[in-house]
């Protein structure tokens, strides 16, 4: 691998994934946002959902009853900017057979549903390799794809706990502290880990012509994260903000209600006092100028206003919803947003008429049968 990113494309000019295509199958934040950085290096990502099964974030950040109440959800829209959204029921044969045409036009699948669920479809990587030999195709599971435990089901909190992150998160003497809800710490981190390893893979394929299968089990990237904790082979528990070999090392509130984290030389237990006497920048500054080592606790806010972080943490789309950003930067910039995440099925006869060549008729037929419906079904949402 060369030290910055392929251009597979041979474009210098373009984004690094301009001109590679993902069929993406992935859900909630784990598969989703890997199949969405994929689409912020420039690839072309389809997004497959169906009136009978939508991403939950289009349910979970439901915020009203009213007609297309599906395609406001602000949690959806955090996660699938820069995708074009395909309906197609997975459940239909039909439909079936449509994404078996799509793999042929396609460089990678992304996709975290459960175990089989895509097998027995006839759409897993064994059909699928089988019309395209040089597809990349990740898995993204709880557990992996084989093994005792492969067909559980788990959340950012399960993972906390069954990977003994959330031994190691709180102070000392507390329970186990998972990341929670708003954060689900083992899902954000795994599409990172993904997404560098699908690049990889396609790099790889491109050059070979050999696709491959990437099994990426949450759980296992989670305690890869641990490092020499799983090494020492010692119960884990929690240690707050202490660390050995470090005098002090806390947060402190201060007098505008903000927070600072500071570490210690020397033992200094008046700093809790200096803190609460100051505004947060006031009292970040003056450390410093001592010599101390001390940084402000950013907040969603801080972020977004923060400058060198523009398009990096979080950023704003064109219509002012908040989305996650790119954590890395390419050519000193942060994200670039070339379209906000699609309403259900919002492009699907703009991506069959332009990769598979269908006409009128043909969409018609899909649309009158369902196969393409873009109504949530009562009962299966």
């Amino acid at each position: 691998m060369t030290a910055t990113p392929p251009h597979l494309n041979g474009e210098a000019n373009d984004r690094p994934l301009a001109g590679i295509r993902v069929l993406d199958f992935g859900l909630l934040t784990a598969g989703a946002n890997t199949s969405a950085m994929l689409a912020d290096l420039g690839a072309d990502v389809i997004k497959i959902e169906s009136g009978a099964y939508l991403d939950p974030f289009r349910v979970v950040g439901k915020i009203d009853n009213d007609d297309g109440w599906w395609n406001r959800s602000p949690q959806f829209r955090f996660t699938n900017r820069n995708k074009r959204g395909l309906a197609l029921n997975l459940k239909d044969p039909e439909g079936q057979r449509v994404i078996r045409e799509l793999a042929a036009t396609c460089d990678v699948v992304v996709e975290n549903f459960r175990r089989g669920v895509l097998d027995r479809a006839g759409l897993g990587y064994k059909d699928l390799s089988a019309i395209n030999p040089r597809l990349v195709f990740a898995a993204i599971s709880s557990q992996g794809d084989t093994g005792p435990e492969r067909m559980n089901v788990s959340f950012g909190s399960t993972l906390d706990a069954t990977s003994g992150i959330a031994s190691l998160t709180g102070y000392e003497g507390e329970e186990p502290r998972i990341s929670g809800m708003d954060v689900n710490y083992p899902d954000q981190i795994v599409s990172l880990f993904a997404t560098g390893v699908v690049i990889a893979a396609v790099t790889e394929a491109r050059r070979t012509g050999n696709g491959a299968f990437l099994d990426f089990s949450q759980r296992e990237v989670a305690s890869f994260t641990l490092g020499e904790e799983i090494l020492a082979a010692a119960p884990l528990a929690p240690r707050g903000n202490t660390e050995a070999g470090v005098a002090q090392q806390d947060s402190y509130q201060c007098a505008d209600g903000r927070w600072l984290a500071v570490t210690l030389d020397a033992p200094d237990p008046s700093m809790a006092d200096f803190c609460a006497g100051k505004p947060r920048d006031a009292a970040v500054a003056s450390l410093l100028a001592k010599g101390i080592a001390a940084a402000p606790c950013f907040d969603g806010n801080d972020l977004l206003r923060d400058t060198a972080l523009q398009g990096v943490t979080l950023v704003r789309d064109e219509n002012g919803d908040l989305v996650k950003g790119l954590p890395y930067r390419l050519g000193g910039e942060g994200l670039v947003i070339e379209r906000s995440a699609p309403d259900l099925g919002q492009h699907t006869d703009e991506v069959l008429r332009e990769l598979l060549g269908y006409d009128d008729t043909r969409l018609q037929q899909l649309n009158d049968t369902g196969v393409t419906s873009t109504t949530p079904t009562i009962g299966e949402v």
